[in-house]
């Protein structure tokens, strides 16, 4: 792997994490204004951070096995 493969790959997970991150945070702020408690927001947020990371780190991967072809 090349300086600038290794570059693009840590910057887009760089990108995912703060995406995933994002969401997670969304969900806790829409569970909580829905009448949530504090717990249950964070793990519903906790899910959504997790189900976003699993999506994105797999459109990442497909992206980039693409792009090697």
């Amino acid at each position: 792997m090349t300086h600038t493969q290794l570059a693009v790959t840590l910057t887009a997970l760089a990108v995912v994490l703060i995406l995933a991150a994002a969401i997670g945070a969304v969900a806790a702020l829409l569970a909580r204004m829905d009448g949530a408690s504090r717990p249950a927001a964070a793990t519903r947020a906790g899910a959504a951070f997790g189900a976003a990371l699993t999506v994105v780190t797999a459109v990442l991967a497909l992206a980039q096995s693409l792009l090697r072809s």
